[in-house]
């Protein structure tokens, strides 16, 4: 078995900075994990690369006959990374997720928008709620995902672009009133949301909750436009981003109620994997901020 190049970059900072801890810090790692691979390296090495000094650490004479190398190997390491930098188009298969939301009002254009300067790029979409693509991204089956309020690994660098603006939305057929509503006075209605865990729900339980209330009649559909045909068809409402409404409510098929208390808007954000940084990945990003934010769907601060 041969030494891994993480194996290396651990023992490497752990020598430089003489501390499995600030070497933890530096690789956005725990001291667990530090440990695990100092231990992985010291098996192929068959030796012991550093000793116990109280609360530091101190490099054996193995490790000290060991860290020239490491040295040469991060070099090499980080050459070839700078060199990816430059020279980072954007081809092969992109692993992007999505929320509905993202899917049913931008997609299209942004992949438009990214198919004509970059015509070898291909993409492996997924689209699913917030929670999904935030565990997809942490088990690294992602590359780049637009994700609600994330909560990711240290190794998923995050960008906001907005905050979403939600309303609810109802069918003309229902005959609702232009009066501002309240949450008792839709709580009779049928609303159809996203299944938990999901950021969507959260917004309907919140808002109802704010007036010490839950919604009487709860159903849930995880598929953003049959949530939309089911409110155009008068068999509850919903609350939905407008940006994915445009053409319902450009026919008449759905309204924007007019509610109080005022809903709550969560943040859009891009997050992707550190390792992928470079011009590919910041090309997307560039292009993902201004057409979402042209779509309507965020508000940018």
């Amino acid at each position: 078995m041969k030494p891994t190049l993480n194996q290396i970059e651990a023992f490497y900072w752990i020598a430089r900075l003489q501390s499995f801890r600030a070497a933890a810090v530096q690789l956005n790692l725990t001291q667990p994990t530090i440990s695990l691979r100092i231990r992985g390296l010291e098996d192929p090495l068959g030796c012991q690369v550093f000793q116990r000094a109280g609360r530091g650490v101190r490099i054996t004479d193995a490790g000290t006959g060991f860290l020239p190398f490491a040295r040469r190997m991060m070099d090499v390491a980080e050459q070839s990374a700078a060199e990816h930098v430059r020279l980072d188009p954007l081809r092969g298969r992109l692993r992007l997720g999505a929320p509905a939301s993202v899917a049913l009002s931008c997609m299209a254009d942004l992949l438009g928008a990214l198919k004509r300067p970059y015509p070898e790029l291909t993409v492996a979409l997924t689209i699913d709620n917030s929670s999904v693509l935030r565990q997809m991204l942490n088990r690294r089956e992602l590359d780049m995902a637009f994700v609600v309020e994330p909560e990711v690994e240290p190794y998923v660098r995050v960008e906001l672009l907005g905050s979403m603006r939600h309303a609810w939305i109802g069918s003309t057929r229902l005959g609702m009133s232009k009066r501002r509503l309240e949450p008792k006075h839709l709580i009779q209605f049928q609303v159809f949301t996203h299944p938990e865990p999901s950021s969507l729900m959260m917004l309907v339980l919140n808002w109802f909750g704010s007036a010490g209330l839950e919604p009487q009649h709860l159903s849930t559909c995880n598929d953003l436009s049959v949530i939309i045909r089911l409110s155009a068809a008068g068999e509850g409402i919903s609350l939905l981003p407008p940006a994915i409404l445009t053409t319902e409510l450009r026919l008449g098929a759905l309204q924007i109620l007019k509610t109080k208390p005022e809903i709550v808007r969560p943040r859009l954000y891009a997050a992707y994997q550190v390792e992928k940084a470079g011009r590919g990945i910041g090309a997307v990003l560039e292009t993902a901020r201004n057409v979402i934010a042209r779509s309507g769907l965020i508000t940018v601060a």
